[in-house]
């Protein structure tokens, strides 16, 4: 068979999948509500002729290649949901077509990727020694899909030996990689803090417990918890999303709720933040005449690449762009991915797929101006092939 890089530009697959992304990006779904993704997607692996299972884990989709020839069996994943953000790339002719709803994290970039390197290994089945299983995943943004796919059963029937799964970056060029050993992204839980006061007249202060006070005390107070109780050579962060209390301008508000996250990258210091945590709140809000409560749910654990998987892909990564366009990365993200949840069950490697568009205040993600380099899409078609061949080829 020719090159897959040269089968890709003759088959026009690197052009259908950029049409595919543009789609998407047009039509995007929150999580647990991919309806119609999941349907496009089926359609589009039905022009292949891949078998599929739909409906995993609510709206994922399991797609199965398989080879000629007896071998391990590699499973590819893309998730597949949007962010709840208004996209105000007003000059983009396929701009999100619906309201306060966009692909700002390159979900759509993933799915497109994974559809078109399905079209190059399902073309060359009859040579593969072994199988591939492709899911199209849910919820990553939420509730954690990979983990109610791998629980549903995708990693089996047939067993899949090993994972991979990439995921864009605005900090690189289309045409590079970043690649690391060992942990890429930190575990995370999701934090409610419920703070408890007395409401009175705002004239007389005096007679009330102010909640909102209160609320400013613990937001500053949980910050030394990176600032003075962990090493500064560990890593830990806790970021405030929302807040919310009271009810006019006028009144002592008895009642606030925040909700935020803790992100640590290792174990010992993730319990000890978790305690740290709430010992805060507690004493601040009894320390003020107030009550605070707080919730823990735990969430994503550590994705943790396997350094024999991280060898594979840097050596195929390597043939296809060139080591010089490889970059190792030195120091993980604080950042969480779900995929952590597929590495923790088969040796794995995630990486980053460089996709900066040319507009620097494009280059963020969960931004309503995020935009990528769609050259990325057929370079990434052509890595996940190849890094397949490297495994089963």
């Amino acid at each position: 068979m020719e090159s897959v890089h040269q089968f890709i530009t003759d088959s026009k697959i690197g052009e259908k999948a950029i049409e595919m992304r543009r789609h998407l990006h047009m039509h995007p779904e929150l999580s647990e509500h991919e309806h119609e993704t999941m349907e496009y997607i089926c359609s589009m692996l039905d022009k292949l002729d891949i078998p599929y299972e739909k409906n995993i884990a609510d709206t994922g989709v399991s797609a199965f290649i398989k080879g000629s020839f007896d071998g391990p069996t590699v499973g590819l994943r893309a998730d597949i949901d949007a962010l709840p953000i208004q996209e105000m790339n007003e000059d983009l002719p396929y701009k999100s077509q619906h309201a306060g709803v966009m692909h700002a994290c390159g979900h759509d970039v993933h799915t497109s990727v994974l559809w078109g390197t399905a079209a190059v290994l399902g073309s060359m089945r009859q040579n593969l020694h072994g199988n591939v299983k492709l899911f199209f995943q849910p919820a990553e943004e939420t509730i954690g899909g990979a983990e109610r796919m791998i629980k549903a059963g995708c990693l089996e029937n047939p067993h899949v030996d090993c994972m991979l799964g990439l995921h864009v970056s605005p900090d690189l060029p289309a045409g590079q990689i970043g690649i690391k050993y060992g942990q890429m992204y930190a575990a995370s839980d999701m934090i409610t803090i419920k703070i408890h006061g007395r409401s009175c007249h705002g004239a007389r202060p005096q007679d009330g417990v102010d909640a909102i006070l209160i609320a400013a005390q613990i937001i500053n107070a949980v910050q030394t918890l990176v600032s003075r109780s962990i090493k500064p050579t560990d890593a830990a962060v806790c970021s405030f999303g929302t807040i919310s209390g009271g009810n006019v301008r006028n009144q002592i508000a008895d009642y606030v709720e925040l909700s935020g996250i803790i992100r640590t990258l290792n174990p010992d210091t993730r319990l000890f933040a978790r305690e740290r945590v709430k010992t805060i709140c507690e004493h601040t809000a009894e320390m003020m005449g107030g009550r605070a409560e707080l919730i823990i749910e735990p969430s994503y654990s550590p994705l943790i690449n396997d350094d024999k998987m991280v060898d594979t892909v840097k050596a195929a990564a390597s043939q296809v762009l060139g080591a010089e366009n490889v970059i190792l990365e030195k120091e993980p993200a604080l950042g969480v991915e779900d995929f952590a949840y597929f590495a923790a069950e088969r040796p794995a490697c995630f990486f980053h797929l460089g996709c900066a568009a040319e507009e620097p205040e494009t280059r963020l993600l969960h931004s309503c101006y995020f935009k990528v380099d769609e050259q990325c899409i057929p370079v990434g078609i052509e890595l996940q092939v190849q890094n397949v061949l490297s495994i089963i080829g």
